[in-house]
């Protein structure tokens, strides 16, 4: 019965179905940073007090701050907000696992942040640059950040179609073969967040070698966490139309365009893993943290149940779309933690920083 019942209303209203999902999946998968409710200060809500010994400092994107995973801390919830997640966040869960490393827990994390986010005001806002938040006292540093970046807010927008030719006809994207349309574009500006030989030069990008130099320079006693992100997609398919992305409505992303977003994940992921040795063989405290590994077989069409979620609908009648699309699950969220806690525990005890021969 329920079922009938989100058949016909998403029959009445395809339209404004297919709307709402072009706005998740271009703004809920990277929220505009600097957006805020109306009559509520930014700074206020996105700088909480740094603890006299601040120890554990999370930086980043959504994925950090645990975005559609509520209660929210005070002041980051509503439309724009930062979506901090209380207790179900990864930088949560590792300030509550006993840690002594990761206690006293500072989080700016901010869905929707982009590597400049991390060191400067973006234009039009007061929000403070999150290395704000770092001092020589801190210890620990959390940092997952690059996936705006590279653009994957598009790529959701352009990779999920549907078989019926009506909602198709509604949605932002132009139907299976994002792979081809985007790849160029992607591609580039994960050259750009490489800062390598001949990188490119793209507005707003902050080069990750960069982002860590300067992280270091402000928190020089600070072990940096650095983390990937998972690949989104397994290698199964709901059906012919490739992986289903809701149960309610036929909404999809096609098989060969779920590769190749795992390819681009992946190539992301080298990007990231490449840019921590090089900083650490520079003398730069970091670990790489290998989510993509501990997410295998929890993706979305994968073997085993999906750690990510597809398109929420967070209700039906008004049809509205939750937050939480597109982002890990409360036990992603457990898995990035995870993952953290491992890369932590094969940190050689007697680490100290060294300064690399001229």
């Amino acid at each position: 019965m329920a079922r009938r019942r989100i058949r016909a209303v998403l029959g009445r209203r395809a339209a404004v179905l297919l709307s709402l999902l072009a706005l998740a999946v271009t703004t809920l998968v990277a929220q505009p940073a600097g957006a805020q409710p109306a009559g509520q200060s930014d700074v206020a809500r996105s700088r909480p007090p740094i603890h006299a010994r601040s120890a554990y400092v999370a930086l980043g994107d959504s994925y950090a701050s645990g975005e559609g995973l509520p209660p929210f801390a005070p002041g980051t919830g509503g439309a724009g907000g930062c979506h901090r997640s209380l207790d179900q966040s990864y930088p949560a869960v590792l300030a509550d696992s006993g840690r002594r490393s990761f206690a006293r827990l500072t989080s700016v994390a901010c869905s929707g942040a982009v590597t400049s986010d991390l060191v400067a005001t973006r234009p039009g806002t007061t929000r403070p640059p999150q290395l704000d938040a770092l001092d020589s006292r801190t210890r620990t540093i959390t940092l997952t950040i690059g996936g705006n970046d590279a653009g994957f807010a598009l790529v959701f927008g352009d990779c999920v179609y549907s078989p019926d030719p009506g909602l198709q006809a509604a949605l932002p994207g132009g139907g299976p073969g994002c792979a081809a349309r985007d790849d160029a574009l992607v591609s580039k500006r994960i050259a750009a967040l490489s800062g390598g030989p001949g990188a490119p030069s793209v507005t707003g990008i902050v080069p990750l070698p960069v982002l860590l130099d300067q992280i270091d320079a402000v928190a020089p006693r600070a072990t940096i966490y650095l983390t990937g992100y998972p690949s989104l997609f397994g290698k199964k398919t709901t059906d012919a139309a490739g992986c289903r992305v809701n149960s309610a409505a036929p909404l999809y992303v096609a098989a060969s365009d779920a590769a190749w977003i795992r390819s681009k994940t992946a190539h992301l992921d080298k990007t990231i893993r490449s840019t921590a040795a090089a900083a650490r063989a520079q003398g730069v405290d970091v670990r790489y943290v290998d989510v993509a590994r501990t997410f295998r077989g929890h993706n979305l069409c994968d073997r085993r149940t999906s750690w990510v979620n597809g398109v929420v609908l967070a209700s039906v009648d008004p049809l509205q779309l939750s937050p939480a699309t597109l982002h890990p699950t409360a036990r992603g969220q457990r898995a990035y933690a995870r993952s953290v806690l491992r890369t932590a525990d094969h940190r050689h005890p007697c680490h100290r920083k060294v300064t690399p021969r001229p």
